[in-house]
């Protein structure tokens, strides 16, 4: 595990920046994309409010997986859903950050958000992995490295020497995957059971 972090730290920086700057931008200049956003942040309270969203663990937990299935599959469209999904993701954190005082955000949000958010980012690391697994797999396959004794490769022989040298970099993002996962638990968990408790100790609804 502790390789799948250190061999990517670029990737999981980049996916950081495409989640972070998107929430800044989303919370500074509220007022510009607010007839955009406006429609998305009803539909949200909408849904809420008709049970087609439940706070509990597993509709919290089965959703936020949903979401990193999706930016991890988005490895198949060259990274490109990966990454409107983290600036979009992004952009309605800080937007809906505006809808309240900032104080009763936070309260509402820092208790599973210190574990959801970083899920979302490695999620979406994830996802960028797998398009660098797909990209050098494909590209093993077609321009394979020939040696002296391997110059008529069938296409089996090159399908499998291209996995063999690009096995590391699937089971990172496999194993980024499931650590995401494992935070989707945790935050499900704490903003099911413990977020709402935390903030009535610090503020009167």
């Amino acid at each position: 595990m502790k390789s799948a972090f250190s061999e990517n730290k670029f990737i999981i920086l980049f996916s950081t920046l495409l989640f972070v700057i998107p929430m800044l931008f989303g919370y500074f200049f509220a007022s510009y994309i607010s007839e955009a956003m406006n429609p998305v942040i009803n539909s949200f309270r909408e849904r809420v409010q008709q049970g087609d969203i439940q706070l509990t663990h597993d509709s919290i937990f089965f959703n936020n997986v949903y979401v990193g299935i999706i930016l991890y599959c988005g490895a198949i469209t060259f990274g490109l859903l990966t990454a409107s999904v983290l600036i979009s993701n992004g952009i309605f954190i800080g937007y809906f950050a505006t809808k309240m005082p900032l104080y009763s955000f936070l309260l509402l949000t820092l208790p599973h958000g210190i574990f959801e958010i970083p899920a979302i980012i490695i999620a979406g690391s994830s996802g960028f992995i797998m398009f660098k697994f797909l990209v050098e797999f494909f590209k093993g396959i077609v321009k394979p490295v020939i040696t002296n004794d391997e110059v008529r490769l069938s296409v089996k022989n090159r399908i499998a020497n291209s996995l063999n040298n690009n096995i590391n970099r699937l089971t990172q993002s496999l194993v980024l995957l499931g650590f995401s996962v494992v935070l989707f638990i945790i935050a499900a968990f704490i903003e099911a059971y413990l977020t709402i408790g935390i903030a009535r100790l610090f503020m009167i609804f």
